[in-house]
């Protein structure tokens, strides 16, 4: 509005100086103005529907934390006429750092038919992301009308992956979604005189010794009667908490507390893989995932998959009912802060049955919850 105003008071300038100056002079000026004008806005008009935008390579792609992911796009016209300025809209995810600046893209296609531009941003978080068009238009040259132009139907969907770190899980916490107790210095106990825990499994279980393991956690007695040492795995009655669940929440509390929750999540499933455990992993990247772990299974596969995790859209299910079946317990890494939430799942399955990891919550919202910090220490709340 600004612009035409500023325009409309040129053309009443040109027909002052007309009558009190040089009438042929002005009336000229005024002339090329006003037809200058309508073929701004008419060329505007024209080539709206001769414009293409595409986005280049629209697959999904990976990336790790500090790595740049590049969207590529090529605008192209249909016609020999010069188009008006094009201004492009790049927005992303939150796991992708894109400042105000870089957000907007403004070009002309004189000359060429077409023109290709990328735009780089920087992965800071890991789990699912996208890189998008999400405005387009089409400005005349006098900036009096911009036109809307047609969006691209794809986006660029992104895979932050997380980092393979190692961390010794805290024995209290792997064992805390569990309402047993047991004797681990007492090396002559043998599975079947062990508890059972809520799904119903016996408690321990063993392994290969590995250079490096404790001399006390070797069972002497079975390694015996086997031929090779077997190390006795601490948590004995923890197969409730080797069900792990990813949840991501709807409401996005931001990049940083879920780069952590997914962080911890895969360093702690990645932990157990490699000390000989099983476990069972649910969350949702793009699709339900639901997958069992074993210590042979390739940590790089799931480094793959968690890299895909995102919140669960509005509409579908937020927690598997079979992460709880027959009652058994779980561990859930979130970055959920309403305490709703935390009660709702609690109250799926008898008391204390249920593990709750969160990201620097100050105060427990229910029992049994504890916090991953930077570094992806646990500490209970």
């Amino acid at each position: 509005m600004k612009n035409i105003i500023e325009y409309l008071t040129c053309i009443v300038l040109a027909f002052v100086f007309a009558h009190y100056l040089y009438g042929r002079g002005g009336v000229l000026i005024a002339t090329v103005m006003i037809a200058g004008a309508i073929l701004s806005i008419a060329l505007d008009l024209y080539v709206k529907n001769k414009i293409k935008i595409a986005l280049n390579g629209a697959k999904l792609s990976y990336f790790g934390k500090g790595d740049k992911a590049t969207i590529e796009l090529t605008v192209s016209k249909t016609t020999a006429l010069p188009t008006p300025f094009i201004e492009l809209l790049v927005s992303a995810s939150d796991n992708l750092s894109l400042s105000v600046e870089d957000r907007r893209i403004r070009l002309a296609l004189v000359n060429r038919r077409s023109q290709s531009v990328s735009k780089s941003l920087v992965a800071v978080g890991c789990g699912g992301g996208f890189i998008e068009v999400s405005e387009a238009y089409l400005c005349d040259f006098l900036g009096f009308i911009r036109l809307k132009l047609p969006l691209p139907s794809e986006r660029l969907e992104i895979g932050i992956l997380p980092d393979i770190v190692d961390i010794v899980p805290d024995r209290e916490l792997l064992k805390s979604a569990v309402d047993t107790d047991s004797d681990d210095d007492d090396e002559e106990k043998e599975s079947a005189a062990t508890t059972y825990t809520f799904n119903g499994t016996a408690g321990y279980e063993h392994r290969g010794y590995v250079p490096g393991d404790p001399l006390k956690k070797v069972n002497w007695k079975l390694s015996s009667k086997r031929g090779e040492l077997l190390v006795r795995l601490d948590e004995q009655l923890v197969s409730s908490s080797r069900v792990f669940l990813l949840d991501i929440s709807p409401q996005s509390f931001g990049c940083i507390p879920r780069d952590r929750i997914i962080q911890s999540c895969f360093a702690v499933a990645l932990s157990m893989m490699r000390s000989g455990y099983e476990c069972e992993l649910y969350f949702y990247g793009g699709e339900p995932v639901h997958i069992k772990l074993t210590p042979q299974d390739d940590p790089q596969h799931l480094q793959t998959l968690m890299s895909r995790a995102c919140a669960v859209p509005a509409g579908k299910e937020r927690i598997p009912h079979e992460v709880f079946s027959d009652g058994r317990g779980a561990t859930v890494f979130t970055d959920e802060r309403r305490p709703e939430f935390f009660l709702n799942t609690a109250a799926l399955v008898p008391e204390g049955a249920v593990c709750f990891i969160t990201y620097s919550l100050p105060a427990p919202l229910t029992s049994n919850m504890w916090g991953v910090d930077d570094e992806l220490e646990f500490k209970k709340l």
